[in-house]
C-alpha cells in the first residue's frame, strides 16, 4: 500500500478543518436565526395576542380592553391558552432552523482517530527499511 504523503496528510487536516469552520459557521447562523424567531398566536375572538421567542420565553401579551369583560377564570384560561399557542409555535419555527442546521452538519467526516498519527509514523518507518 503506498504510503500517503505528508502533503496528502495536511490537505485531508485542511479540509476537515474548513467543513468543520463551515459547520460552525452554519450553527452560530442557525443561533442568530432562532435568536429572531417571533411565535404568535391570537384567541378566536381577537381579544388576546400574544408573542414568544425562540427559546419560549413570553415577549409580549396584548389583552383588548374588551377582555377585562370576560371573567377572571375565563380570561385566565383564554390567556394560558394563547400564551402557550405562541410558545408552540415559536417552538415549531426553532425545530425547523434545528433540523436544517443539523442536517447541514451530518456530512462532516468523523476526525481522524488517536492511532492516526501513530499509523502514519509506524507506515513511513516500515517504508524505509
Amino acid at each position: 500500500m503506498p504510503t500517503p504523503s505528508p502533503h496528502d496528510d495536511v490537505e485531508q487536516a485542511e479540509l476537515y478543518l474548513r467543513r468543520g469552520r463551515d459547520a460552525m459557521r452554519r450553527l452560530q447562523e442557525a443561533s442568530a436565526r432562532i435568536g429572531a424567531v417571533a411565535g404568535t398566536a391570537e384567541s378566536a375572538d381577537g381579544l388576546v395576542r400574544a408573542t414568544a421567542d425562540g427559546r419560549g420565553g413570553i415577549t409580549g401579551l396584548r389583552l383588548n380592553p374588551r377582555a377585562m369583560r370576560l371573567g377572571a377564570g375565563a380570561l385566565g384560561r383564554q390567556v394560558t391558552e394563547v400564551l402557550q399557542a405562541a410558545q408552540r409555535d415559536a417552538e415549531t419555527q426553532t425545530k425547523q432552523i434545528v433540523d436544517g442546521a443539523l442536517a447541514d452538519t451530518a456530512d462532516l467526516p468523523p476526525p481522524p482517530g488517536e492511532d492516526f498519527i501513530r499509523e502514519r509514523v509506524d507506515q513511513i518507518a516500515r517504508n524505509l527499511r
